[in-house]
């Protein structure tokens, strides 16, 4: 089986589980609490990796890592992977159980990446425009720089991009001068 849908099999049932709880917030922040974790520390990721370290031992460093601060569904969720082997997944579970909350919740993951920082007024400006446009009802933004972009902006949501950049405009009109399609052949 996949790890992408192991992943999302573990976290639609503890989804599940912590609707009918009445957790669902308790449990979202335990999870982005354990991605934020795993992705920060290269040593944890790499102990939950390895073959060598026996399962016991891998619970019990995740219980002194969460333990109390993840409330008690999440301990136990944990400490379900490990038994089952899968504690080398716990990341991607993480990952995917907050996407699937945002969707549960209508909540659009944007990326905003403007060539040069931007005052808030315009990042609004951007975001409610499309909110008005896709009929958005609530967005997670992320904003990002790259001077590469020389000018505009590129926003990515879902499975679409709207770009505006100088740099694509550029590439543009490079394609459009190094296709000599135009020069006449005698």
């Amino acid at each position: 089986m996949s790890s992408f849908r192991l992943a999302s099999r573990y976290s639609k049932s503890l989804l599940q589980l912590a609707q009918e709880k009445g957790q669902l917030e308790a449990v979202k922040a335990d999870m982005a609490l354990i991605s934020n974790t795993l992705k920060s520390s290269r040593d944890l990721h790499v102990m939950l990796q390895s073959p060598i370290i026996p399962s016991d031992k891998k619970e019990a460093i995740l219980a002194k890592v969460f333990g109390s601060s993840v409330h008690e569904l999440t301990n136990k969720f944990i400490v379900l992977l490990t038994k089952k082997g899968r504690e080398s997944f716990l990341g991607e579970v993480a990952g995917s159980f907050i996407n699937q909350y945002d969707l549960l919740n209508n909540i659009t993951n944007v990326k905003l990446t403007t060539a040069t920082a931007v005052d808030q007024a315009t990042v609004d400006t951007i975001i409610n425009k499309l909110k008005a446009k896709e009929n958005i009802k609530e967005i997670k933004l992320v904003h990002d720089v790259d001077a590469s972009l020389i000018g505009g902006f590129v926003l990515t949501y879902g499975d679409k991009q709207i770009d505006t950049s100088a740099r694509k405009s550029l590439n543009r009109l490079k394609t459009l001068v190094d296709d000599d399609s135009y020069i006449k052949a005698y």
